[in-house]
């Protein structure tokens, strides 16, 4: 039996056909609220349908637990040292305060050498002469004071040293004696200091190295 399309009843079934195939892609476009619920219904035409099923959308893995570190990982991690403790920064010393240097003021006897000896000569220092008055003939410095410290008249002429000279307390005194060992200018300058003058210089080279180094001298008595 042949079916001609030219019939009116399968022009028809092809409409119908093409409305249930357009039917079915627009509800398969559609959003899953506007979609049709499709009832089983015999077609008096095409039987019944089949049923059909449509594609879930694909639902995404739960997350795993997350899980402890396992007693291995932690085993291998490398232990960070613990740094030792700081120790604390020694103290130090405050500094000490500079020592003050000694002055004539705080050194009212001390030697000096043959340029200061004829430096204070120059500015019309007085000297004193502590040898014996004998050895004062023979010779001593210009202008010298004749005071010999192991001779009793000592007093006297100290007496007039004073009153002819009027030192102060801090004046400068040059005294002296035959240099090197001798020590009377130094028994001298002591007696001065307890006499209240604080301004003594001792001549250490004395009478033999003022004559050594062409100085004036003169002789005989005061």
């Amino acid at each position: 039996m042949t079916i001609s399309l030219r019939s009116p009843s399968t022009q028809i079934l092809a409409l119908a056909a093409l409305a249930v195939l357009a039917a079915l892609v627009s509800n398969g476009l559609a959003s899953p609220a506007r979609r049709l619920s499709w009832r089983r219904s015999v077609s008096p035409l095409l039987g019944p349908p089949p049923p059909m099923t449509w594609p879930q959308a694909p639902t995404a893995p739960a997350a795993a637990p997350a899980s402890a570190p396992s007693v291995a990982a932690v085993e291998t991690q490398p232990q960070r040292p613990t740094p030792p403790p700081r120790a604390a920064a020694p103290r130090t010393a405050p500094p000490e305060a500079p020592q003050p240097q000694e002055t004539q003021a705080s050194t009212p006897i001390r030697e000096i050498t043959g340029a200061e000896a004829w430096k204070a000569f120059q500015s019309g220092a007085p000297f004193l002469d502590a040898r014996r008055s004998a050895e004062f003939a023979e010779g001593h410095i210009a202008k010298a004071w004749c005071t010999p410290v192991w001779e009793s008249d000592l007093e006297d002429r100290l007496i007039s040293f004073k009153a002819a000279r009027h030192p102060g307390a801090e004046d400068p005194i040059v005294i002296y004696c035959s240099g090197g060992d001798c020590r009377d200018s130094h028994l001298l300058a002591a007696k001065l200091l307890n006499e209240g003058y604080f301004h003594l210089l001792i001549y250490h080279d004395g009478y033999p190295g003022w004559v050594s180094q062409g100085h004036p001298i003169e002789k005989g008595q005061p």
